[in-house]
């Protein structure tokens, strides 16, 4: 099943910006000795989250003398701070975290800067990467992304997807309920902008749909996840959505049926024997090991119960259940055949076909009803599922103790979409033995003198 989950991922934004520092000074550098320099930024950084791919900007005013020439001073500089990364999610447990990878960062000037003189031996801007300690402010974007513990609760998908779904079906006192039973998701790219990131992928199911008074609250198994971020087609292949659907056709309302049909029906023998009639007073299935026994009391020219057997089967693409190969038993024959040599043959000849229509039932219209119940929009909690069926194709017929049971296996399509929010995991204790640290959201840091 697609499914696609929608997520606000704006709060990483404001964590970008933090970690971005607000001046960078000479205090500390190795260069302090030979030059100073200060930089303010000037105003918020500028952060752009699309498609999972993260870019910001920041822009400084200050300038840089040199100790040793102090004829040599470039007043105003405007150095331009440019990094980019990709957001990665990774499961933890039973939610998907937010982090940071390929992070890069580079500096260049604009155009107005002050360019009267050069004290480095290389260009300003490339001097600049090293007065900024560049690489050290790309790591603390991407740590304090990573610090930040974003978290997404895959598992309130994952336990929706295992259901129940309950529908509500005509028949009283019982639901049409869908467990989905998933096996993993696989969760490709992000897309879209950071307040409207879309996250796509695809679940694993073998769906099952039952007759039941009232739906029950599945096993869940622990959450399964797996990362294609750079394979979107894998996510996105449309499949036809199956449920193996499980129709009992109870032997209270098969024996209806029966009796409805065959009551007093009667079965011309041939004028050889003494009285030319039977006459069928009762019909009662049962089951039999996984067969139908069918349980015939007659009177007339046979005064007793004939006993048939026959294995259900699904024909018609699964609207019919039929025993084709109804038999009379093997006792009964050989009772029939005390009274005459014979005789079994022709009573099974005058019995048999009529009893193997009355047996016969017809699914077309619960399974045309449950398809059209099934068919439409499902929520549960905030997931929102689409379901439509189309197809149908039988799967297998069995007999149990209580009812005989179709399995029709349907086909169509279906997805599933939500809106999930973005959570902040609580920090773990730091260890006694560890000393505090500060966060590099504090430029503070970097910059005091």
């Amino acid at each position: 099943m697609p499914v696609t989950l929608n997520a606000d991922l704006s709060p990483l934004q404001r964590v970008i910006q933090r970690a971005v520092p607000e001046r960078i000074e000479d205090s500390g550098h190795p260069l302090s000795k030979d030059y100073r320099w200060r930089f303010v930024r000037e105003g918020e950084p500028q952060v752009f989250i699309q498609d999972g791919l993260v870019r910001y900007r920041a822009v400084y005013r200050g300038d840089i003398e040199s100790q040793a020439a102090r004829a040599c001073r470039l007043d105003p500089l405007y150095p331009v701070l440019e990094g980019t990364g990709r957001l990665m999610l990774q499961q933890q447990d039973e939610d998907l975290v937010v982090t940071m990878t390929d992070s890069l960062a580079s500096m260049s000037l604009k155009p107005e800067s002050d360019g009267k003189c050069n004290m480095f031996n290389v260009p300003v801007k490339e001097q600049l990467a090293e007065l900024f300690r560049q690489d050290a402010i790309k790591q603390d974007v991407v740590d304090a992304v990573n610090r930040a513990g974003f978290t997404i609760p895959i598992h309130f998908v994952w336990e929706r997807l295992h259901g129940p779904v309950a529908v509500s079906l005509a028949q009283a006192n019982q639901q049409l309920c869908l467990y989905g039973k998933v096996r993993d998701v696989t969760v490709g790219s992000l897309k879209g902008t950071a307040q409207q990131t879309t996250i796509s992928g695809v679940a694993r199911q073998t769906p099952t749909a039952l007759y039941e008074a009232a739906c029950q609250t599945p096993a869940i198994a622990p959450v399964l996840v797996k990362m294609e971020p750079t394979s979107p087609a894998a996510t996105t292949e449309v499949r036809p959505y199956k449920v193996l659907l499980s129709v009992p056709i109870p032997y209270a309302v098969l024996n209806q049926q029966l009796n409805d049909t065959l009551f007093h029906s009667e079965a011309k023998l041939p004028s050889a024997f003494v009285d030319d009639r039977l006459r069928i007073e009762r019909v009662t299935a049962s089951d039999a090991n996984g067969r139908v026994l069918l349980a015939v009391e007659t009177s007339g020219d046979v005064k007793g119960t004939i006993y048939y057997w026959g294995t259900p089967t699904l024909e018609d693409d699964g609207d019919m259940i039929t025993l084709p190969d109804l038999q009379m038993a093997t006792e009964s024959r050989a009772a029939l055949d005390d009274i005459k040599t014979g005789y079994w043959q022709r009573v099974d000849q005058e019995l048999r076909e009529p009893m193997r229509e009355a047996v016969k039932f017809d699914l077309s219209q619960r399974l045309g009803d449950m398809k059209s119940a099934m068919s439409g929009q499902h929520k549960s909690g905030g997931l929102t599922m689409d379901l439509l069926f189309s197809r149908q194709e039988a799967a297998r017929a069995y007999s149990t103790g209580d009812a005989v049971v179709a399995d029709v296996l349907l086909e169509g399509t279906a997805n599933a979409t939500g809106l999930l929010p973005v959570e902040t995991r609580t920090p773990r204790p730091m260890r006694s033995d560890q000393p505090p640290k500060r966060a590099a959201a504090e430029p503070e840091a970097r910059s005091s003198r």
